[in-house]
């Protein structure tokens, strides 16, 4: 399966949930080809979309909250892995073994995922030309509409 692909499987499995979703070609794809309202891009914040999530998570208990995050910001994140304790967040690594947005370097071999994420291998992707996502001012009023109910569509 390949990003987008893999993107749009985790919208289709939770309906109605905000996505946070973290820097890179993982939101400019999604942006790009399968955009909602209910995502929150994280634009250069490499290694925070879990913390990020855990953060909404623990105040909105009341929302199903989605974190996708590459293989590579998953490490640089690794730390909040200890944390995560919130019942409606659910964690998806798409994993390709590279930093992608950075130049496709390796991912040190061996990686222990936590137990709890949800794992997804990419493979046959290649590097769609994607525009970067809204910009942050546009990203941060849709996702305060949405969570204020003021808007519930998710395209």
């Amino acid at each position: 399966m390949n990003r987008v692909e893999a993107i749009q499987s985790i919208y289709e499995n939770h309906e109605g949930a905000l996505f946070i979703i973290c820097n890179g070609l993982n939101s400019r794809e999604a942006a790009y080809f399968c955009p909602r309202k209910t995502s929150f891009y994280m634009l250069h914040a490499m290694g925070e979309s879990l913390s990020v999530g855990m953060g909404v998570a623990s105040v909105r208990g009341d929302i199903e909250v989605v974190v996708i995050d590459g293989d590579g910001n998953a490490l640089m994140g690794a730390s909040s892995w200890t944390m995560n304790s919130y019942n409606n967040l659910h964690y998806y690594i798409l994993v390709n073994s590279k930093y992608e947005t950075t130049g496709g370097q390796e991912l040190p071999g061996n990686t222990e995922w936590p137990s709890w994420c949800k794992k997804i291998t990419i493979v046959g992707d290649n590097n769609k030309a994607s525009p970067n996502p809204p910009p942050p001012e546009k990203i941060w009023i849709d996702t305060q509409v949405w969570l204020n109910g003021n808007d519930r569509s998710v395209i």
